[in-house]
């Protein structure tokens, strides 16, 4: 008989443990876009955005664990989704700009260096 205690008290325990709801989706998407986002090779030049998109993903979190299925859960993690597509496409632009600006200033270089010639090709036909 108390063998039988412990194994009563123990199923007992099993059976009122519940098992952790799973994450809502679209705190997992939020949860892989913010990782693109650090992993994105660009991310330096999206720095502040990408805080952004982390800061948010922590209050998607917080609002999942304490209301998993609400609509405010929901909303938090949309913006997480959307504060890091919002990083990737800053550092797209901003490595862009950096790209055409180098352009710019090799192009000015060489109409330094060669500008006559270059003048003289660019009007032949």
């Amino acid at each position: 008989m108390r063998a039988a205690v412990p194994l009563a008290i123990a199923l007992s325990a099993v059976g009122c443990a519940r098992p952790a709801a799973a994450p809502p989706p679209e705190l997992l998407a939020a949860r892989a876009a913010v990782v693109q986002a650090q992993e994105n090779p660009l991310s330096p030049f999206a720095v502040a955005e990408l805080k952004q998109a982390e800061q948010a993903l922590a209050i998607a979190e917080r609002e999942a664990r304490a209301r998993p299925s609400s609509p405010s859960a929901r909303d938090a993690a949309y913006v997480a989704r959307r504060r890091a597509q919002c990083s990737l496409l800053s550092s797209l632009v901003r490595a862009d700009l950096r790209a055409l600006t180098r352009g710019q200033r090799a192009l000015q270089q060489l109409r330094e260096q060669h500008g006559a010639a270059l003048d003289a090709a660019a009007a032949a036909p």
